[in-house]
């Protein structure tokens, strides 16, 4: 039975194993890790901070990442269908608005804001502009979404590894020869999902640098009616606003993206800013006749995280040193909504690898 091994419990190496188990019944898989859900004393372990939901960051131009964003979309659009409860993915609008000032940077071309995948998402609409109801908002758009409940989420991709029967272990790895004969076993392949500790560990080597972008988002106990993100606030360009309702109650309020700034500390200047966008722009947020909401901003836990980025984006691929490794990190922002897609590639690659393998051996 082949061995393998997936490095990292976020949503990448969650997803990766069950997306591998799926493809080969066969393969023994074990998920090693220094973190899995539930654990929140370390902020660059980052998937449990996350809104989350599906709005792709692919340029109209990055058919890669578009490609690789496109099945996770129709996964969670499947679950939230078929499976809402357990999997805690919800369908919502998503609805985009983007700021005069905003408008004014890119000199009126609004056609840059229209996405790649207005015809590739379910309700995909230009807002009107007698609907936009914000003096300061000049363009909007919106589509049928999901927002996906980060805890509930965690937890049932950890329920559909134990039921495919993968297994887990909790352990730090300094050295990434550690796992070639891992617990008394031989392994034959191993998944690196490890995020920001992917290039950290001894002898993996990689030409482009991987990096943190610090996150802060405020849960909430207020309810909104949509996810929405408004972009584009005068003298803060590494800030926009995301708001993300949570099936069980509450809503998530974000956020900044501070590339460099590894500071744990809260920043109450940004939540305070935040607090008065969520309350400009979703003012349903404060008003008891909406689900009984409070008259004010409840805030439940202030977040701090830090995004796994890496430069030209994620690196999936096979090492170039050593043949039972294969990368799958590097994700930035869009660990979830490209989840699925990394790990169909992980499959393809292993897919082929054991098919060169087993040509090898008749001969």
């Amino acid at each position: 039975m082949t061995q393998i091994i997936v490095l990292g419990a976020g949503v990448v190496g969650l997803t990766t194993a069950i997306e591998l188990k799926k493809w080969n019944p066969n393969l023994n898989i074990t998920i090693v890790a220094q973190h899995f859900p539930g654990d929140f004393d370390n902020q660059f372990y980052t998937s449990p901070y996350a809104g989350a939901n599906w709005q792709s960051f692919a340029s109209n131009e990055d058919i890669n990442l578009q490609n690789l964003d496109k099945p996770s979309y129709k996964k969670f659009i499947q679950l939230a269908k078929n499976d809402p409860e357990r999997s805690g993915i919800w369908i919502k609008d998503n609805i985009t608005y983007y700021t005069n000032y905003k408008i004014s940077e890119t000199k009126g071309n609004m056609s840059e804001f229209i996405p790649w995948y207005r015809n590739f998402v379910e309700d995909f609409k230009i807002i009107d502009e007698d609907k936009i109801k914000f003096k300061d908002i000049g363009f909007g758009t919106s589509f049928k979404g999901v927002v996906i409940s980060v805890p509930i989420y965690l937890n049932y991709l950890i329920q559909q590894n134990k039921e495919l029967g993968n297994k887990f272990k909790k352990a730090k790895i300094d050295n990434i020869d550690e796992l070639k004969n891992f617990n008394g076993i031989k392994t034959d392949y191993v998944i690196n999902s490890a995020g920001l500790q992917a290039t950290k560990i001894k002898g993996i080597t990689d030409k482009k640098l991987t990096f943190p972008v610090k996150g802060q988002t405020l849960l909430v106990k207020n309810n909104t009616k949509s996810v929405l993100a408004v972009e584009g606030f005068p003298g803060t360009s590494d800030e926009m606003l995301y708001i993300m309702p949570r099936k069980e109650g509450g809503s998530i309020i974000g956020g900044c993206f501070k590339p460099g700034d590894n500071s744990s500390k809260i920043d109450e200047e940004l939540t305070s800013r935040l607090i008065r966008r969520a309350i400009n722009y979703s003012p349903e947020i404060i008003d008891p006749k909406y689900k009984n909401n409070p008259s004010k901003i409840e805030i439940i836990k202030t977040n701090i995280g830090f995004r796994p980025f890496r430069e030209d984006g994620v690196r999936i691929e096979k090492d170039p040193k050593y043949n039972w490794l294969i990368h799958n990190y590097g994700a930035g922002g869009g660990g979830y909504q490209g989840s699925f897609g990394f790990a169909q590639k992980v499959v393809d690659i292993l897919k082929n690898e054991l098919s060169k393998s087993k040509s090898k051996s008749k001969l």
